[in-house]
């Protein structure tokens, strides 16, 4: 069973670092996504390095690993948010939402509720990194260990079949 981690990061190099941990731990594979506005994914000390690993387009669809950290889509406009840049299976689900429906009606799915899903679509929406994580039940605490590690806050770790957030031990 799946549980999904959700974290917000203050820029590109701490939400960069903790997954590339988790990835190196094998502790959620391909099932990564990060959401940041278009106009905050080129500011920082790192934003050239940050810029060059996000903007890396695959030329074949099924490739599981990939030289850089995360493979995303092209820039495109979310309601509620402007345009953003979307790595990971995210980015699928928004740009496939109906017109007028964008992050937070996309959360709903992974089983946040309505307030949580608004809070999260709020942090991208004022400059900050959104990071959605989907592991199996057992890695779900080293996930949100790493991403608090690095500075990760508003972690909730959530299971669909819950209506509530299964909260980390802090």
């Amino acid at each position: 069973m799946l549980k999904t981690a959700v974290a917000i990061f203050k820029g590109p190099q701490q939400t960069k670092e903790a997954i590339e941990e988790i990835q190196g731990e094998s502790l959620a594979n391909s099932k990564v996504s990060v959401v940041v506005l278009s106009e905050y994914l080129h500011q920082g000390q790192y934003r050239e390095e940050i810029a060059n690993e996000l903007a890396y387009y695959p030329s074949e669809p099924f490739f599981d690993k990939y030289h850089t950290w995360l493979v995303q889509a092209p820039p495109f406009l979310v309601p509620n948010l402007g345009e953003v840049v979307v790595a990971g299976p995210l980015a699928s689900q928004l740009m496939h939402q109906p017109q007028g429906r964008g992050l937070a009606e996309v959360l709903l799915s992974y089983g946040l509720s309505e307030i949580r899903a608004r809070h999260y679509e709020h942090e991208v929406r004022t400059g900050h990194w959104f990071v959605l994580i989907q592991t199996e039940h057992e890695k779900i605490s080293a996930v949100t260990n790493t991403l608090r590690g690095y500075g990760g806050r508003d972690i909730e770790k959530w299971n669909k079949e819950l209506d509530h957030p299964t909260y980390p031990k802090s």
